[in-house]
């Protein structure tokens, strides 16, 4: 199945026009972006999203705390765009806490879950939108860009049906194409709310891979589009590089639990 536009762009020069096409003609989706700290780096994050060729979107925008002009920034962004939806934490809650809220507020029909360093394909959300019409399919994922890790060299414009058990087995593979990442995956909130499904706030690194397996579980039908769609930036002061030897003990026990999920992994 190639992915073609749904509309051409260029014929609706006027953002108003592609809202009332879209609106009326394919779901909303919900991008979540948690924002601590990121200086500049958001700047070019939210440029990507507002390039992109499917426009019927909005931002659940979450500042944790920040210190620096990163509130600033989303303020201003909110001014220009009524699409982004801005909430602002009195101290530093975490990543999870972030994104359940955007769960919880959500008003689309798929979310999907942006770093607010990272930088999308202009065709990423049509990519997952087009993947996830088949009222069948309940997740879909986007190959990435990562330095060394891979994770979607491809260039090729057709979806791959992979097993259910093939997806989680990629969750503990670090490098993995598909993964245990949620920034580049489609995922139904219908599913997610169904299921109660949630990120855990007491953990600061691998709440990804725990929501990923326990939404993998729950799911049947899964899709990969292999070309490289998200570029994750690499800084310096993220909590990857930074993380304690008790944050990377408790990511341990999670992939622990993750590989006794999948040896009692039901079709």
């Amino acid at each position: 199945m190639q992915i073609l536009a749904q509309f051409p762009i260029s014929a609706y020069t006027d953002r108003k026009q592609v809202e009332a096409f879209t609106m009326t003609n394919s779901p909303l989706v919900t991008i979540s972006i948690p924002a601590y700290n990121l200086g500049t780096y958001l700047q070019k994050t939210l440029q990507s999203i507002f390039e992109q060729t499917y426009q019927n979107f909005e931002i659940i925008l979450v500042d944790d705390a920040s210190t620096d002009s990163t509130a600033g920034t989303i303020r201003e962004a909110a001014q220009k765009d009524d699409r982004i939806r801005a909430h602002y934490y009195e101290k530093h809650e975490g990543v999870s806490k972030a994104r359940n809220f955007a769960i919880d507020n959500a008003k689309g029909d798929i979310i999907v879950f942006v770093d607010g360093d990272d930088l999308l394909a202009s065709n990423y959300l049509e990519v997952i939108v087009d993947g996830l019409k088949d009222p069948t399919v309940d997740m879909d994922a986007v190959g990435y860009a990562w330095g060394w890790r891979g994770g979607g060299r491809s260039s090729a414009t057709e979806f791959q049906q992979v097993s259910k058990q093939e997806a989680f087995d990629s969750i503990n593979y670090r490098g993995a194409e598909i993964g245990g990442y949620t920034w580049n995956k489609g995922f139904r909130l219908s599913v997610i709310r169904e299921n109660k499904i949630r990120f855990d706030e007491t953990l600061d690194l691998a709440e990804d891979l725990l929501f990923t397996a326990d939404y993998i579980a729950a799911s049947h039908r899964i899709l990969y589009f292999p070309a490289p769609l998200y570029t994750k930036v690499s800084r310096g002061n993220s909590i990857i590089h930074s993380a304690t030897m008790a944050m990377r003990s408790k990511e341990q026990v999670v992939r622990r639990h993750i590989d006794e999920m999948g040896r009692r992994l039901t079709p």
